[in-house]
């Protein structure tokens, strides 16, 4: 079994190289990893360093103008052979070298079409303040405040044949709306392994444009959920503060009460 790592990218000189090197260096890189890198016409030194891997490792790449980050992604889709899809950006780096190995070994023994896993949320640059992001409880209610990110994610590419690829009119939440159609399709099976995959980095563009991507969310939760289930799932934790709040205030109150 064969994955496609893609990483798309557009100058990204300062982290590039850390996301190709966890790459390179995964134990099945050479009998099971085929890497795809889409450029979108970079003018800092980005284009420099993937030459310098592509020499020595077989990287794919091709470097042009796109739309955006999801135009770039269905490009790779266009031209991957691997019967896995994982996507890893610029800044992102896999856990550690058996990452790969680890999650190809639960495909074989599974026939999930959708793997999810969890990751590690940290600044690029200093990997000691990492937080641990778990998907371990996915529910309607986890859906509509949150999201499984890519990093997190693994996918059979018949899932694509099926679903299509992204949708381009998101710059930002395209991933999330194709994480819905997953879940909703009845005939697509899911499945969570737990172990970390990835650390996430948490000064991507979507990081950078919460505003921007709570936005594009709120029209597809929109279109993806009917008024009543908006309404009772985004309540659930006014009802858990309703039928619990007092006791909490009371021990809050008991608690202040003895630092006074």
């Amino acid at each position: 079994m064969k994955v496609s790592i893609i990483t798309v990218c557009r100058n990204a000189e300062n982290v590039i190289e850390r996301t190709i090197f966890s790459v390179v260096t995964q134990s099945c890189f050479a009998e099971n990893i085929e890497y795809l890198i889409i450029d979108g016409a970079s003018t800092d030194k980005t284009i420099e360093i993937i030459k310098q891997y592509s020499d020595k490792y077989p990287i794919k790449w091709i470097s042009e103008p796109d739309s955006g980050i999801y135009n770039a992604m269905n490009k790779a889709l266009k031209i991957a052979n691997g019967e896995i899809i994982y996507f890893l950006n610029a800044g992102d780096r896999l856990f550690d070298e058996k990452t790969i190995e680890l999650v190809l070994n639960e495909f074989e023994k599974c026939d999930a079409d959708f793997l999810y896993t969890n990751v590690l949320s940290c600044n690029s640059k200093d990997l000691t303040d990492a937080k641990i992001k778990k998907y371990n409880n996915v529910d309607k209610y986890f859906l509509i405040r949150d999201c499984i990110c890519h990093q997190a994610s693994f996918y059979k590419k018949s899932v694509f044949d099926r679903l299509g690829g992204f949708n381009e009119g998101f710059k930002l939440a395209a991933d999330y709306e194709m994480l819905l159609k997953i879940m909703a399709d009845k005939n697509l099976k899911n499945e969570y392994l737990p172990i970390v995959t990835a650390y996430y980095d948490n000064t991507g563009v979507s990081s950078l444009n919460t505003k921007d991507l709570q936005e594009e969310r709120e029209k597809i939760i929109k279109t993806n959920f009917s008024t009543f289930e908006r309404i009772t799932l985004k309540s659930k934790t006014y009802r858990f503060y309703r039928k619990f709040g007092a006791a909490i205030k009371f021990f809050i109150d008991q608690y202040r009460g003895t630092n006074d």
